[in-house]
């Protein structure tokens, strides 16, 4: 199921929240826009279904998908990789690290996150389900192929992102710093709103499974180096100011 306008999401603006970075989809789930020139990579491609931000954030600024020349995830889960088949399909190549490749096939590949599964009494977690379920979460097509992402490394796409090993939300998490920018798209390694459940903003983690959550605190020490950047993550407002990495990291609580 893939709804043309989906009842159970509230569309973000198209924000430009860093200089050329911007932020698109939902209350509940980001991505990015990394615009260099003319030339493009996106961090991330939430739903299936969010598309539409993308189209709507292209025709805004007089692009295409032509434009586009790289997708970079920060894992494999199903509301990052959303529509990244669709324009692999058309050539643009996507990175990921392979140790987060089980989630992309067998029966992982659309299984809910335990921590949801367990609370779905809840009207904001049923909220969140039917969400992603009207933006094609249960028809997403699989990531057919993508080039393995080398942790320690740049990787060669507009922005130059370094990509920072994170092994805790799953195996494979990453996380993307731009030097030049000062920003650390964090993916779900460090978030500053429960998707879930919803709340106030604060720093939190979690695991695709609670016996790990404290390993998700653990890896946070792999941002050290960048407590000087700004924070953006895919759930939650983006934090700018500077030293907001560090902020998050000393504060970063496991999500109940």
């Amino acid at each position: 199921m893939l709804l043309r306008n989906n009842p159970f999401s509230r569309d973000r603006d198209l924000e430009e929240v860093m200089d050329g970075v911007h932020l698109l989809g939902t209350h509940r789930v980001n991505f990015y826009v990394i615009e260099e020139g003319a030339s493009i990579t996106l961090v991330d491609c939430g739903f299936q279904g969010h598309r539409r931000y993308l189209d709507r954030w292209l025709a805004a600024r007089g692009k295409s998908i032509a434009n586009i020349e790289a997708i970079i995830l920060t894992h494999g889960h199903q509301d990052h990789v959303g529509f990244a088949e669709q324009l692999r399909a058309r050539g643009t190549p996507v990175y990921m690290h392979p140790a987060d490749d089980h989630y992309l096939r067998g029966v992982t590949l659309r299984m809910p996150p335990q921590r949801l599964l367990r609370s779905l009494w809840r009207p904001t977690a049923m909220s969140l389900l039917l969400e992603a379920a009207g933006d094609g979460v249960f028809s997403q097509p699989e990531l057919g192929a993508y080039e393995p992402i080398i942790p320690g490394e740049y990787i060669d796409v507009p922005g130059r992102p370094f990509v920072v090993p994170v092994p805790g939300h799953s195996p494979g998490s990453v996380a993307f710093h731009l030097p030049d920018r000062g920003v650390l798209f964090t993916g779900d390694a460090l978030m500053t709103r429960d998707p879930f459940f919803g709340g106030e903003d604060r720093a939190l983690v979690f695991a695709d499974h609670t016996d790990r959550n404290e390993a998700c605190l653990d890896a946070l020490s792999a941002f050290d180096s960048y407590a000087d950047a700004a924070l953006l993550p895919a759930h939650g407002d983006a934090w700018t100011a500077p030293g907001s990495v560090g902020r998050a990291v000393a504060d970063a609580v496991i999500a109940c």
